[in-house]
């Protein structure tokens, strides 16, 4: 199957020639974020695009690709910092709510096989690192 990730252009060269590598660079918050690549379904799901960055497109197998709501994980993080550090506005810290959140992020969450186009924000977590023969640039249709 195909999926879309977004990098900066610096970073191209590197994943061209060695892939990209599973991180848990970002607080996790939960297992099911540790050790995976995020990617999307679409192209068009990355919101936040600037001129800096490139999609590649990723083929890989279904069987490591985990679908999970991004909108549960994002408030789990909100409630856990204070909406101030991830863009919201006078959200207080509420241990319990991010608790809540996370949890809710991990139950809904499935193998990209039963995903049918449910979650407002769909991440695609791939479990482990992708071969950079699995790596193309992605090229827009016109």
């Amino acid at each position: 199957m195909k999926i879309y990730h977004y990098t900066s252009k610096t970073n191209l060269e590197n994943i061209l020639v060695d892939g990209l590598k599973a991180s848990s660079k970002y607080e996790a918050l939960t297992e099911l974020r540790k050790g995976v690549v995020f990617c999307w379904l679409s192209p068009d799901d990355q919101k936040i695009f600037n001129n800096d960055e490139i999609c590649l497109e990723i083929t890989i197998d279904d069987s490591l690709c985990t679908v999970a709501e991004m909108d549960y994980i994002s408030f789990a993080m909100m409630y856990k910092y204070g909406g101030e550090k991830y863009g919201g506005k006078n959200i207080p810290i509420n241990h319990k709510a991010s608790d809540l959140f996370v949890q809710l992020y991990e139950t809904t969450a499935l193998p990209i096989s039963d995903y049918n186009d449910n979650f407002f924000t769909p991440e695609v977590l791939v479990k482990g690192s992708v071969n950079p023969k699995n790596i193309k640039v992605y090229e827009m249709s016109k």
